[in-house]
């Protein structure tokens, strides 16, 4: 009996020493959940507690699920079913199952197959920017590493799918069996095959071997490695891969291979260059700029070294060429009150025909330049204004430039006016002044002789100043009349001296005939005068109404004004002699008769002479004629007519010089223009003369209507339409669409009566327009989008001896095809030389993650063709194939 009460002694002792231990054994692992550091040591004030393993984790996890929580504390696991959650500092998993290994640090997540085979609740891994779901996780807390199975991912514009993922503790990743493509389709209609890959999160992918799958078949398009960069808030600095390919006349070639250098957020730079077989060769240099409410531009300098023909032979030449492209835009928020730009484009002659593939770069001739600041000054009247200007034509090599060009204006002022005055003003208060000057250095020249010295010695320079002082006097309404005194003055750098040499020796002739020779003197020459003049002018405005009401009531033409604007202008300005017009104005004699001619110092010069040789008169008569009309809509219902406007403009105007020797009257010229069914613009200019001509068609000063007893002769005629027959069919056909509908409307009784449809479907049936409907009468709609402007000039020029007719019509339209599918043309036709103009057709096509464009001109002397097919996304945008052929290529 002892014995019996001895053992179970003992085992009542064994199962408390069991239940300690376990209980001692929770605690641990309590505790260990909660430390937050791997060296930290947890006490009081009686106990210490040891330092925890070097397996421990190094921060708290927190965990949650909507449908189990299991605790095995013998085996330290955590399990959570449906929606679990695990957060873990920076890091958030969620899966519908995820099982927490303490042991081992390991966490595994997966999702639950439903019975239609579909995965809910697929592991989701969010660790700062790195975001993704899989199909299995498994995640090493010690480590930081994970195991990932069937894993997508987002790199920018791209997906990247991988059958096994290792993330590394850095951040990287390991892929196997992966694929990469920026084709956002369900089923991929193509991907670079990547077996082996290492992925840097937002910055690049590196891969080994690989090659291109597309519609699901594999090309042999094999690459030995990829390095596919991701598209980042930061530029990245990066080599530009160069393009192959082969000339007519230059050979094979590489070409626009260089370097990008992603200085900072605000600039960059780039480097490119080409080579061709032949020896030619062209360095480009390239920098974009923006700073935000500051300023944005970019500049390019290229410079080509052109070969052609054959070295030791005579076609061989060997020709330098550039070409300078700079803008600037500055933000008006900037600097309030002073603003700077710049747009520069210029070239040589031979840089666009040789280096250019733009078809526009090689129809253009004219280049402009302008390099501009302006300041004003809040407050005043003054405001300043410097520009360099440049002005080029490829065609004939001629540059005018102005280096620089400067002006300083103050507006108009009222310096007897009181600020405080109150009542009609007096008159000597109306009087007003302002000042402006004019500095101007101009060049001519040939591009060849652009950056030599020789272009100084042509230079042009001027400076010119006025004062104005005006009154303006309104003796009654429409009538007005202002004297002015005007000071103006010029300084130039050279003036010309004519002589009259009656032994001249020709040095290129040798011989001695007489002649008039011109000097030119350099130096600084200042001219000045004073100019009176009085002007005046009579603006009345006349209207006429015809109302069409007043005998049809309901008449849609409601009624037709018609404004006539007269206007005569005269000025006066009397000659004011002197010492310093004498100075300017000079008598020589022109030929062995002894006859004298006037003429300035000053001619040929930026401003010309400040003063009149002699009195000035005009008088100038202008007549404008504006048409309009008050018409109701079709089916209106508003009760208020539109205003239409029949003819926007219709002027005459001529002038008549009261002091001229001969041809006083000028020419009386003629416009119109309007616009008819808000669609169509018509335009038309002509001039005439009252003067006659002789036998050869030279004017004579003796007035036509005495010689043949007509009023005026035909000098010009030109005219111009313009107009969308787009535009002009969609009017009719929406008119028509219209009564389709109202018949359909009305037909829809017989209708339901017949087929027992209801009312509505039938109307909606019969709607064209509509993808997929028919019509009123059963036939399927044909909507196809489409656009097309015409344009039309004819100039004609008539004279005695023969008559000039300049006909050309230019045309350029769209058509969509389809949603994804449009084309585009343009061409014309020059009726004089009997034949097409320039032209081109092209072809564009969607093909969702692609674009593929087809371009031809066919005549002309830049005739050719291209193709491309690219991926739309700027990550793979060498992924392309081009095939081009024109006046460059040899295929």
């Amino acid at each position: 009996m002892y014995f019996f009460k001895e053992k179970r002694l003992v085992i009542l002792f064994l199962l408390l020493v069991q239940s300690f231990y376990l209980f001692s054994q929770e605690s641990k692992s309590v505790t260990d959940t909660l430390l937050i550091k791997k060296d930290s040591v947890l006490t009081d004030t009686v106990l210490k507690v040891r330092k925890p393993s070097t397996n421990a984790i190094d921060s708290k996890i927190t965990y949650k699920a909507a449908e189990l929580i299991k605790r095995d504390i013998v085996h330290k696991r955590f399990i959570l079913v449906k929606n679990a959650v695990i957060d873990y500092g920076d890091l958030e998993i969620k899966a519908d199952s995820i099982v927490i290994n303490m042991n081992t640090n390991l966490l595994f997540a997966v999702g639950r197959r439903d019975t239609t085979g579909k995965v809910n609740g697929k592991p989701s891994f969010k660790e700062g920017s790195n975001e993704f779901e899989s199909d299995e996780l498994t995640y090493n807390f010690k480590t930081r590493k994970a195991l990932i199975k069937n894993i997508i991912t987002k790199q920018e514009s791209g997906l990247l799918h991988s059958a096994f993922t290792k993330l590394l503790e850095d951040g990287t990743s390991n892929i196997s069996r992966s694929t990469y493509s920026t084709c956002d389709a369900d089923t991929p209609h193509f991907y670079i095959n990547l077996p082996k890959a290492r992925v840097y999160p937002g910055k690049k992918i590196i891969s080994g071997p690989g090659n291109l799958v597309l519609e699901g078949i594999p090309l042999p398009l094999v690459i030995p490695f990829a390095f596919i960069p991701i598209q980042t808030k930061r530029a990245a600095s990066g080599l530009i891969i160069p393009r192959y390919g082969e000339e007519r006349l230059r050979g094979f070639s590489l070409t626009d291979g260089g370097y990008y250098f992603a200085i900072s957020d605000y600039f960059d730079l780039t480097f490119k260059g080409s080579l061709w077989a032949n020896g030619s060769w062209l360095t480009t240099i390239q920098t974009d700029y923006k700073r935000l409410y500051k300023y944005s531009g970019g500049f390019m300098f290229s410079y080509a070294s052109n070969v052609s023909g054959h070295q030791g032979l005579p076609d061989y030449s060997k020709i330098p060429n550039y070409s300078l492209i700079w803008h600037f835009t500055q933000d008006t928020k900037a600097t309030p009150g002073s603003s700077f730009s710049a747009s520069v484009q210029m070239s040589s002659s031979g840089y666009d025909q040789n280096n250019s593939y733009n078809v526009n770069d090689h129809i253009t001739t004219q280049k402009q330049s302008s390099i501009s600041y302006s300041k004003s000054w809040d407050g005043t009247p003054f405001n300043l204004s410097i520009s360099a200007n440049h002005l080029q034509n490829t065609k004939t090599k001629d540059i005018n430039l102005d280096l620089p060009k400067a002006s300083f204006n103050m507006g108009r002022i009222y310096p007897f006016k009181s600020k405080n005055s109150s009542g009609p003003s007096k008159w000597y208060e109306e009087i007003q002044l302002s000042y402006s000057a004019s500095l101007d250095n101009q060049i001519a020249t040939k591009d060849s002789l652009l950056f030599t010295s020789s272009i100084w010695k042509n230079m042009k320079n001027g400076f010119k100043q006025d004062i104005p002082v005006s009154l303006q006097i309104r003796p009654f309404k429409n009538f007005s009349i202002s004297p002015s005194l005007t000071y103006s003055g010029v300084l130039y750098t050279q003036k010309i001296v004519k002589t009259w040499d009656p032994d001249y020796k020709d040095p290129a002739l040798n011989t001695i005939h007489p002649t008039l020779v011109n000097d030119t003197i350099r130096g600084f020459f200042y001219g000045q005068a004073v100019n009176p003049t009085i002007s005046a002018s009579y603006n009345p405005q006349l209207f006429g109404l015809y109302d069409f009401t007043e005998k049809s009531p309901n008449s849609r033409l409601q009624a037709i004004r018609h404004v006539i604007k007269p206007s005569v202008s005269f000025s006066f300005t009397p000659y004011v002699g002197g010492l310093a017009s004498r100075k300017m104005y000079r008598q020589v004699q022109i030929d062995t008769l002894n006859n004298m001619s006037t003429y300035s110092v000053y001619d040929g010069n930026i401003y010309g002479t400040p003063s009149l040789q002699s009195k000035s008169g005009n008088i100038s008569f202008d007549l404008v004629n504006i048409v309009e009309a008050k018409v109701f809509g079709r089916n209106d219902t508003t009760g208020k007519a539109k205003k239409v406007k029949l003819i926007d403009n219709f002027s005459i105007s001529t002038a008549y010089n009261i002091f001229a020797d001969e041809f006083r009257w000028a020419p009386v010229t003629m416009q119109i223009r309007t616009t008819l069914l808000n669609n169509i613009n018509i335009s038309a200019n002509s001039s005439f003369t009252l003067y006659g001509t002789d036998s050869i068609g030279k004017p004579i000063n003796t007035f036509l209507f005495a010689q043949n007893h007509k009023l005026m002769r035909l000098t010009l005629f030109s005219t111009g339409i313009d107009l969308s027959l787009s535009d002009l069919f969609k009017k009719n056909k929406d008119k028509n669409k219209t009564n389709d509908n109202s018949a359909a409307s009305y037909g829809n009784q017989g209708v339901q009566g017949n087929t027992g449809m209801p009312a509505q479907d039938a109307q909606k049936q019969q709607v064209p327009g509509i993808a997929g409907q028919k019509d009123a009468y059963g036939y399927p709609v044909f909507n196809v989008p489409w656009t097309l402007r015409l344009h039309y000039t004819l100039s004609y020029i008539p004279t005695v001896i023969s008559s000039t007719i300049d006909q050309k019509l230019s045309f350029d339209g769209s058509v969509t095809l389809t949603k994804k599918m449009s084309a585009t043309f343009s061409s014309g036709y020059d009726f004089n030389a009997n034949k097409l103009t320039y032209s081109t057709i092209g072809i564009t096509r969607d093909l969702h993650c692609w674009d593929m464009s087809v371009n031809w001109v066919p005549i002309g002397s830049t005739q050719g063709w291209s193709f491309l097919i690219k991926v739309k996304a700027a990550v793979l945008g060498d992924m392309k194939y081009e095939r081009r052929k024109d006046f460059h290529d040899s295929y």
